[in-house]
């Protein structure tokens, strides 16, 4: 990408870290959008239906989303290609399911304006566009192919270089994790009222294609020669200055690999752990069955 480029969006770029500029996401007022709706309609409910620790890991998670999306991380992103793969993380590996633990699709549309309920909602619930999207696009293997797609689709240079420099591609960027990451994380949560039709055991080999995607994409930017994106013709923080463009690349593809395949054990580690909670439900209540038979 020639340096050209880069050089249009300097105007725009913060050189230190409170230089900022607000923008308005549309996926940030999104997030602030399930929050408002969600504390609306929490107090229709009772503790059977979600519990504290669903509703504090919600909050926990459309927070993190928020703060993903807003100064100084933002900004810092359009500089720094490691700060833009921290963004990545925070929405698609810890924001999005955090949120989804809190049942959010359950108990928003509770909170939402009666309107919206009645001649938004409803309709399209009940629509053949929403029918045949619940059995194609969001079934647990279409979910994950279109999530590791629109993961490399971002990271191929032209495509990142696009929203690295249009305003209009980066916001869509942000949306397309968003979306793509909550259609993935639906199918390994079972967010109340949904479930999952996959299995805990095949859970974890969901995970881990996930995970071995993601070290190889990490890989590639760990120890590439050198900088892919077009951020060579962008000034760098002062703070950063003494690393250049080439480290910030590399750093960049270490937290991706580090940090994200970390979360991934985590996750595989929890559902493990659930899958051997159940069975050992299982065994417990066919054991008491033969003893009320005998």
């Amino acid at each position: 990408m020639p340096k050209l480029y880069a050089h249009e969006v300097y105007d725009r770029l913060p050189n230190e870290i409170f230089e900022v500029k607000w923008d308005w996401d549309p996926a940030l007022i999104f997030f602030l959008l399930l929050m408002i709706f969600y504390i609306r309609a929490l107090p229709k409910f009772k503790r059977q239906v979600v519990a504290k620790w669903q509703v504090g890991l919600f909050f926990t998670g459309v927070i993190i989303n928020i703060l993903a999306l807003m100064p100084p991380i933002d900004p810092l992103a359009d500089q720094l290609f490691w700060v833009h793969m921290v963004q990545h993380l925070m929405i698609t590996h810890v924001g999005v399911p955090f949120m989804l633990f809190g049942v959010p699709f359950f108990i928003v549309m509770r909170g939402v304006p009666l309107w919206f309920r009645r001649y938004v909602y409803f309709p399209l619930l009940r629509s053949r566009i929403t029918w045949l999207f619940e059995r194609t696009i969001a079934r647990p293997l279409p979910s994950l192919i279109l999530f590791e797609v629109n993961y490399w689709f971002w990271h191929v240079p032209r495509f990142y270089n696009l929203a690295l420099l249009n305003d209009y591609f980066h916001l869509l960027e942000h949306a397309c994790f968003a979306i793509t990451s909550m259609l993935l994380w639906r199918n390994l949560i079972d967010p109340h009222p949904m479930k999952s039709p996959i299995p805990l055991p095949a859970r974890l080999l969901y995970l881990g294609f996930i995970m071995a995607a993601n070290i190889i994409l990490s890989a590639i930017l760990t120890f590439a020669d050198e900088v892919l994106y077009a951020y060579e013709g962008i000034p760098l923080p002062t703070w950063w200055e003494r690393w250049g463009h080439l480290q910030d690349q590399r750093v960049g593809g270490l937290i991706m690999w580090i940090p994200g395949g970390f979360i991934m054990l985590i996750a595989m580690t929890v559902v493990f752990f659930v899958w051997a909670h159940r069975e050992k439900q299982k065994e417990e209540a066919g054991y008491s069955a033969q003893l009320a038979e005998a």
